[in-house]
Protein backbone atom coordinates (compact mmCIF):
# COMPACT_ATOMS: atom_id res chain seq x y z
CA UNK A 1 0.00 0.00 0.00
CA UNK A 2 2.86 2.16 1.01
CA UNK A 3 4.51 1.57 -2.84
CA UNK A 4 1.09 2.66 -4.37
CA UNK A 5 1.03 5.73 -2.36
CA UNK A 6 4.49 6.93 -2.87
CA UNK A 7 3.96 6.07 -6.75
CA UNK A 8 1.26 8.28 -7.12
CA UNK A 9 2.76 10.59 -5.38
CA UNK A 10 5.90 10.78 -7.74
CA UNK A 11 3.26 11.04 -10.41
CA UNK A 12 1.34 13.55 -8.97
CA UNK A 13 4.88 15.52 -8.32
CA UNK A 14 6.45 15.07 -11.94
CA UNK A 15 3.00 16.16 -12.97
CA UNK A 16 3.57 19.14 -11.41
CA UNK A 17 7.02 19.79 -12.20
CA UNK A 18 7.08 19.59 -15.78
CA UNK A 19 3.75 22.37 -15.63
CA UNK A 20 5.86 24.55 -13.55
CA UNK A 21 8.95 24.02 -16.17
CA UNK A 22 6.20 24.56 -19.19
CA UNK A 23 5.38 28.05 -17.12
CA UNK A 24 9.18 29.10 -16.82
CA UNK A 25 10.11 28.24 -20.51
CA UNK A 26 7.08 30.27 -21.93
CA UNK A 27 8.08 33.46 -19.90
CA UNK A 28 12.10 32.80 -21.24
CA UNK A 29 10.32 32.84 -24.56
CA UNK A 30 8.48 36.20 -24.19
CA UNK A 31 11.65 37.52 -22.94
CA UNK A 32 13.65 36.45 -25.53
CA UNK A 33 11.15 37.33 -27.86
CA UNK A 34 10.58 41.22 -26.29
CA UNK A 35 14.26 41.21 -25.96
CA UNK A 36 15.07 40.48 -29.93
CA UNK A 37 12.15 42.98 -30.59
CA UNK A 38 13.20 45.57 -28.32
CA UNK A 39 16.69 45.26 -29.28
CA UNK A 40 15.76 45.78 -32.93
CA UNK A 41 13.60 48.98 -32.06
CA UNK A 42 16.44 50.75 -30.67
CA UNK A 43 18.77 50.50 -33.31
CA UNK A 44 16.44 51.36 -35.68
CA UNK A 45 14.64 54.07 -34.03
CA UNK A 46 17.74 55.32 -32.68
CA UNK A 47 15.58 55.26 -29.01
CA UNK A 48 17.30 56.94 -25.86
CA UNK A 49 17.88 55.31 -22.58
CA UNK A 50 14.32 56.37 -21.26
CA UNK A 51 12.34 55.06 -24.62
CA UNK A 52 14.48 51.79 -24.60
CA UNK A 53 13.75 51.23 -21.35
CA UNK A 54 9.80 51.76 -21.63
CA UNK A 55 10.59 50.23 -25.00
CA UNK A 56 11.73 46.94 -23.51
CA UNK A 57 8.55 47.01 -20.50
CA UNK A 58 5.75 47.78 -23.11
CA UNK A 59 7.48 44.74 -25.79
CA UNK A 60 7.74 42.37 -22.73
CA UNK A 61 3.97 42.76 -21.58
CA UNK A 62 2.62 42.27 -25.15
CA UNK A 63 4.93 39.17 -25.58
CA UNK A 64 3.57 37.58 -22.35
CA UNK A 65 -0.06 38.03 -23.49
CA UNK A 66 0.89 37.08 -27.22
CA UNK A 67 2.85 33.68 -26.34
CA UNK A 68 0.14 33.11 -23.71
CA UNK A 69 -2.17 32.82 -26.83
CA UNK A 70 -0.69 31.24 -28.83
CA UNK A 71 0.02 28.45 -26.23
CA UNK A 72 -3.70 28.40 -25.49
CA UNK A 73 -5.06 28.68 -29.01
CA UNK A 74 -2.32 26.51 -30.64
CA UNK A 75 -2.93 25.34 -34.19
CA UNK A 76 -6.16 28.04 -34.62
CA UNK A 77 -3.89 30.78 -36.38
CA UNK A 78 -7.06 32.57 -36.80
CA UNK A 79 -8.29 33.18 -33.52
CA UNK A 80 -4.50 33.80 -32.26
CA UNK A 81 -4.44 36.68 -35.12
CA UNK A 82 -7.78 38.50 -34.12
CA UNK A 83 -6.47 38.30 -30.35
CA UNK A 84 -3.30 39.38 -30.91
CA UNK A 85 -4.31 42.33 -33.48
CA UNK A 86 -6.12 43.59 -30.00
CA UNK A 87 -2.93 43.69 -28.20
CA UNK A 88 -0.77 45.16 -31.00
CA UNK A 89 -3.36 47.90 -30.93
CA UNK A 90 -2.95 48.81 -27.37
CA UNK A 91 0.69 48.22 -27.88
CA UNK A 92 0.32 51.34 -30.37
CA UNK A 93 -1.12 53.43 -28.34
CA UNK A 94 1.41 52.65 -25.51
CA UNK A 95 4.12 53.18 -28.11
CA UNK A 96 2.62 56.36 -29.23
CA UNK A 97 3.35 57.75 -25.49
CA UNK A 98 6.49 57.17 -25.67
CA UNK A 99 8.40 57.63 -29.11
CA UNK A 100 8.42 61.21 -30.54
CA UNK A 101 6.31 61.81 -33.15
CA UNK A 102 8.83 61.04 -36.14
CA UNK A 103 9.91 57.81 -34.21
CA UNK A 104 6.25 56.54 -34.28
CA UNK A 105 6.11 57.43 -37.51
CA UNK A 106 8.75 55.32 -38.47
CA UNK A 107 7.37 52.60 -36.39
CA UNK A 108 4.13 52.31 -37.47
CA UNK A 109 5.29 52.60 -41.17
CA UNK A 110 7.25 49.84 -40.37
CA UNK A 111 4.80 47.52 -38.22
CA UNK A 112 4.63 44.60 -40.96
CA UNK A 113 8.42 44.66 -40.68
CA UNK A 114 8.65 43.93 -36.94
CA UNK A 115 6.17 41.54 -37.09
CA UNK A 116 7.84 39.81 -39.69
CA UNK A 117 10.70 39.69 -37.77
CA UNK A 118 9.16 38.73 -34.81
CA UNK A 119 7.55 35.75 -36.87
CA UNK A 120 10.62 34.41 -37.84
CA UNK A 121 12.80 34.88 -34.50
CA UNK A 122 10.39 32.57 -33.16
CA UNK A 123 10.45 30.16 -35.89
CA UNK A 124 13.63 29.70 -34.81
CA UNK A 125 13.28 29.33 -31.80
CA UNK A 126 10.33 26.72 -32.60
CA UNK A 127 13.10 25.05 -34.58
CA UNK A 128 15.84 25.02 -31.93
CA UNK A 129 13.28 23.26 -29.45
CA UNK A 130 11.92 20.90 -31.87
CA UNK A 131 15.51 19.69 -33.05
CA UNK A 132 16.55 19.12 -29.29
CA UNK A 133 13.28 16.79 -29.08
CA UNK A 134 13.89 15.59 -32.00
CA UNK A 135 18.16 14.56 -31.00
CA UNK A 136 16.18 13.24 -27.75
CA UNK A 137 14.36 11.13 -29.07
CA UNK A 138 16.33 9.48 -31.86
CA UNK A 139 18.94 8.84 -29.22
CA UNK A 140 19.62 5.50 -28.01
CA UNK A 141 18.37 4.05 -24.82
CA UNK A 142 22.17 3.87 -23.35
CA UNK A 143 22.97 7.31 -24.43
CA UNK A 144 22.41 10.57 -22.26
CA UNK A 145 21.22 13.26 -23.91
CA UNK A 146 20.98 16.92 -21.65
CA UNK A 147 18.49 19.34 -23.25
CA UNK A 148 18.34 22.49 -22.04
Amino acid sequence: MKKIAIMVCMMFGCTFATKANGDRSSKAVAAARAQNLSNQMIKELRLNNFQSKKVKEINLQVAEQITAIEQQFAGKQAKIDDLCKNIYAERDLYLEKVLSTVQYNDYFGDRKVYSAADKKFMATVNNQNTGAVAAAESASPDMSVSVN
